[in-house]
């Protein structure tokens, strides 16, 4: 019984997995040790950006029904932030202490509710009085980074060699704390001006939690402190990051692109996104809007251009390792696996991946937290009527969905360019393998990933192997999703609806 129970909920995975090692031997056989072992890892690597993207779409896209296609421009966001923070940190701690200033009004909305739902306002003010405080708030978010050279802040030159090569060398010099000190107050009240407008005054009929409120004064007095030492360590900072150890710094990077692409995945949620669930197809115009924008954005902050993020010392010292035990100790730039040369960095590429999918696994089957997810989508209202905000559950659900893809960013940009378009590369794979993993299925997803990659790789060898065109290899993945769908139209992993 055991047996038969294993077999039925893992027969596509086994089936997957018997297909692709013989597939494997009989490539092995065909082409050789060394090409097949470089096709591989090859496919491997590229399985694993997929997966990158793919990971965190499968919960936007999977679990919410939300349709991201603003999902690509998220690992492109991860890239820049995490790039930037590598090269040049002071664009982000010249505007870190704002964007906290602005988080901290916001999060005063749970303590002034109880406050304000006791108002006796006209039913009219009612609906007027937050429209008008909206407006408040962007004149004032206008006036906050008026005259802000942030240009002058995303300066990509070469910031960090140079800091290196001259210990007494300074990072780009900032606006003096007073004038700063008056962009961190308008700031902070377009943020308490938001949290008004959230708190509805006068509105009587929102539910009232004292707990709730009295909860709230956590975070927010966590994000005035931190508005303040942020303020106060804008240079120090910038500085020590840049002086600190290139490999620490790295790591550094790769958190920092996760939570500025979480972050921002949060406030799109709330501030655009949530007020259209009914509406979906309006959700998939929005965010195609958003795509957009943000490409633009990066245009005018960095250039279109294709920018090379160095890769970190302990992937770049000369010379090639043995095995990977070497590499440990001699921290080279290739590694030799099976008589191949293959970059090291790319060997962190599928790290990467393989600890992104163990990451959501914990998450998702071992925590509270994926309980309640998986509960929440289920069913909604059974969750709600047991006292969880599931408003809160699904923004965090989507900003874990663009820090996932925002993590990817920053990962691979020390072995992709990093310019404007790098995520619309890598957006249409994502959706494929969503699809043909199974929707809402994070292992179908890796499975889906890890055969897109192999089929790109071995797709490539065959048509420079024959000299074929290379629409031949971009094809295949289109090929693996029809293959896949005809026979389970619901996915590897999907359950049939």
């Amino acid at each position: 019984m055991a047996v038969t129970g294993f077999w039925r909920n893992n027969r596509a995975i086994l089936i997957v997995l018997v297909l692709l090692v013989a597939l494997s031997a009989v490539a092995w056989s065909a082409m050789g040790q060394r090409p097949f072992v470089r096709t591989m890892l090859s496919g491997l690597t590229l399985g694993a950006l997929y997966f990158m993207v793919a990971a965190g779409l499968t919960l936007i896209f999977g679990l919410m029904d939300v349709l991201n296609f603003a999902h690509g421009a998220m690992f492109m966001v991860g890239a820049y932030m995490g790039w930037q923070f590598y090269t040049n940190p002071t664009f982000l701690f010249g505007l870190a202490p704002l964007a906290l200033a602005c988080l901290a009004g916001l999060s005063a909305a749970p303590l002034l509710q109880p406050v304000l739902a006791k108002w006796v306002l006209p039913e009219g003010w009612q609906t007027q009085l937050p429209r008008m405080l909206l407006a408040v708030s962007l004149l004032m978010l206008v006036l906050a980074v008026a005259g802000l050279d942030v240009l002058d802040l995303a300066e990509t030159a070469m910031v960090a060699i140079m800091v290196a090569a001259d210990p007494l060398a300074e990072a780009t010099p900032q606006e003096p704390l007073s004038r700063f000190g008056l962009r961190v107050l308008l700031m902070l009240a377009a943020g308490l001006a938001l949290a008004v407008a959230q708190a509805r005054p006068g509105d009587k009929t929102q539910p009232v939690s004292r707990q709730s409120a009295t909860r709230s004064w956590a975070p927010l007095l966590t994000l005035l402190a931190l508005t303040v030492v942020a303020t106060l360590l804008r240079e120090p900072a910038s500085l020590g990051v840049l002086k600190m150890n290139a490999d620490l710094r790295f790591l550094l990077s790769l958190l920092v692109g996760a939570i500025v692409g979480g972050g921002l995945g949060a406030v799109l949620e709330v501030s655009l996104i949530r007020p259209l669930y009914v509406r979906p197809q309006f959700i998939v115009l929005l965010t195609l809007g958003l795509a957009f924008v943000l490409k633009e954005m990066a245009q005018v902050l960095w250039d279109p251009l294709a920018y090379q993020m160095s890769r970190p010392p302990l992937f770049s010292q000369p010379g090639k390792a043995e095995n990977l035990w070497a590499w440990f100790s001699g921290r080279n730039l290739t590694v030799d696996i099976l008589g191949v040369t293959f970059p090291s960095y790319r060997l962190f590429i599928i790290v990467l991946g393989v600890l992104m999918l163990l990451g959501l696994w914990l998450l998702m089957r071992r925590s509270r937290l994926g309980m309640i997810i998986r509960a929440g989508v289920q069913d909604r209202e059974m969750v709600e009527a047991l006292g969880i905000n599931v408003r809160r559950v699904f923004t965090l659900v989507f900003s874990l969905g663009a820090g996932l893809a925002a993590l990817g960013g920053i990962g691979a940009a020390p072995f992709i360019p990093v310019e404007p378009g790098m995520g619309d590369r890598f957006m249409m794979q994502g959706f494929i393998t969503v699809v043909l993993g199974g929707m809402g299925s994070y292992s179908g997803a890796a499975i889906g990933a890890l055969l897109l990659g192999l089929a790109r790789a071995f797709g490539d060898y065959l048509a420079l192997r024959f000299s074929l065109s290379p629409a031949i290899s971009e094809a295949s993945t289109v090929i693996i999703m029809a293959i896949v769908l005809l026979v389970r139209p619901s996915g590897l992993l999907g359950k049939k609806e």
